[in-house]
């Protein structure tokens, strides 16, 4: 609320705010409540607490503004440095010259500051951890732009320069990964900012409507002599308590529609967090159907016994308790559903991202090598997955059945062909490696695209509820308004009639 707190906050992004804006937003936001009270007629206590919500949500806003600013400069940023390391290292061959041919594209700014610090530190050539001067210079960027891609093009480039291999091959499979992840971040992002759009535009137009049905329904009471001397429709108690939750409920949309758009643009953009989906994974791996099915029939039987009392008296709580009953009865399957559903979403996400880190590591290691060092920076979802199959092979190194029980309880037939490929390269040795290798990358890019269109109409339909909640919003004001307006003035002419 203190505008030199607020300026700080806004100063930490990297942009200046002064207090003369502040002061014009806060006028401009007093005249809208000044309005809103107007239209809706509102009593001065609610126009209070309207103004004190709007104060309290303004510089919320205001933070959302700025941070979706620079959460799309840093994407910028992340996404120059990448790809010109990459044609920088193509040239020079050497990760300290790509830095120094990297920097220059930056003037200044945080990412030329990194830049000049991982350049100092990899100068010095004085390692504080096992990892080696090099990679910790590069983490000094990583730190600040936490970026899954990131992450894997310096992972590429310190095995590069420390064990050599096909770096024409790694780049090229870098570059076009990159590109479309790039490409899919700033259309994502377009979506987002046409849906904000959309989002204020069905706030004003459900905030509109309820005023004008208000005003229709209140102009009703002149068609009735005996209602048309009453109070105005809209300062009754009731409806003026139902505009002012309206009114905070289109706040908190338009609140949650800012903080939509200020989301981190370089973040997995994960379906679920890995918490809940590693307990779904272990929920579906050891699944006991009885003992599952026993619970939820020990949860029902009370749900049975209530139902059974209350048919003795109403029909309708009977029936709801009756569906509540078979819910409980279901719950284990219900449960179990989800939980695989969930999981194999996951896993069809992160396999893409896995699968390059493979043909990466292909280029200069046998296929059992590169599938233990992809361990280090698989996806969570994947990591049981891995180790299982590691075990497989330590007995069975020649198994094609060792190599496609990968994931085999999911619904991710990409990753069957993946392993049927992988023990191909294992069994031909080097001979086919690299066109087995091509065909990979188009399954990876075919994976790449479904994946992506899975995760974005998740993340639509997201975006579409929350325009959904203003009209949401304004059915249920309009429903409670009329049946409160018509039974008002029923009871005004039921009073007129009887005196």
């Amino acid at each position: 609320m203190d505008p030199r707190n607020l300026a700080k906050e806004v100063h930490v992004y990297g942009y200046n705010f002064e207090w003369q804006t502040h002061i014009v937003l806060i006028v401009l936001s007093l005249l809208g409540i000044a309005a809103i009270g107007v239209i809706f007629r509102l009593q001065a206590v609610y126009i209070a607490l309207t103004v004190i919500a709007v104060l309290g949500m303004l510089p919320v806003i205001v933070l959302m503004t700025y941070a979706r600013m620079y959460e799309q400069q840093r994407f910028g940023d992340a996404c120059a440095y990448m790809e010109q390391m990459l044609y920088a290292y193509e040239s020079e061959g050497k990760i300290l010259s790509a830095l120094k041919e990297t920097r220059e594209i930056f003037e200044s700014g945080q990412m030329r500051t990194l830049i000049d610090q991982a350049i100092v530190y990899i100068e010095t050539g004085v390692s504080s951890t096992e990892k080696g001067f090099l990679a910790e210079g590069l983490e000094l960027i990583e730190q600040r732009y936490e970026c899954t891609k990131l992450h894997t093009i310096h992972d590429t480039l310190l095995s590069l320069e420390q064990h050599g291999g096909n770096a024409e091959a790694s780049l090229y499979i870098l570059l076009e990964d990159l590109e479309v992840w790039k490409r899919r971040g700033y259309v994502l992002q377009a979506q987002k900012k046409q849906q904000h759009t959309d989002n204020i535009i069905s706030i004003l137009f459900a905030t509109g409507l309820c005023a004008v049905a208000l005003y229709v329904l209140d102009g009703m009471r002149d068609l009735f002599s005996t209602v048309a001397q009453g109070e105005c429709i809209m300062k009754l108690p009731v409806i003026q308590f139902t505009s002012f939750v309206f009114l905070m409920w289109q706040l908190y949309v338009l609140v949650k529609s800012f903080r939509n758009m200020a989301s981190d643009w370089l973040g997995q953009r994960e379906l679920q967090d890995d918490k809940y989906i590693l307990d779904c994974y272990e929920r579906v791996n050891g699944y006991d159907k009885r003992k599952e099915k026993r619970k939820s029939l020990l949860l029902a039987l009370p749900c049975l016994a209530v139902t059974a009392l209350l048919s003795l008296y109403s029909t309708w709580p009977a029936v709801v308790s009756g569906i509540i009953t078979i819910i409980c009865l279901c719950k284990h399957k219900i449960v179990y559903n989800i939980a695989r559903r969930d999981v194999n979403d996951a896993i069809y996400a992160a396999m893409p991202q896995w699968m390059i880190q493979i043909a990466l590591l292909l280029q200069h290691n046998n296929v059992q090598v590169s599938l233990a060092r992809s361990m280090r920076t698989a996806p969570p979802v994947l990591q049981p997955e891995l180790q299982a199959l590691m075990n497989r092979l330590a007995l069975h190194p020649e198994s094609l059945t060792a190599y496609t029980e990968f994931c085999k309880e999911y619904d991710v037939p990409e990753a069957q062909s993946l392993m049927k490929m992988l023990h191909s390269i294992a069994e031909a040795g080097t001979g086919d490696a690299n066109l087995q290798i091509t065909n990979m990358l188009q399954r990876v890019n075919e994976m790449q695209q479904l994946s992506n269109q899975r995760q974005d109409e998740n993340l639509r339909f997201k975006m579409q509820m929350i325009f959904m909640y203003p009209v949401l919003g304004a059915t249920a004001k309009l429903l409670i308004d009329l049946t409160l307006g018509l039974v008002y003035m029923m009871g005004m002419m039921g009073n007129m009639g009887g005196v």
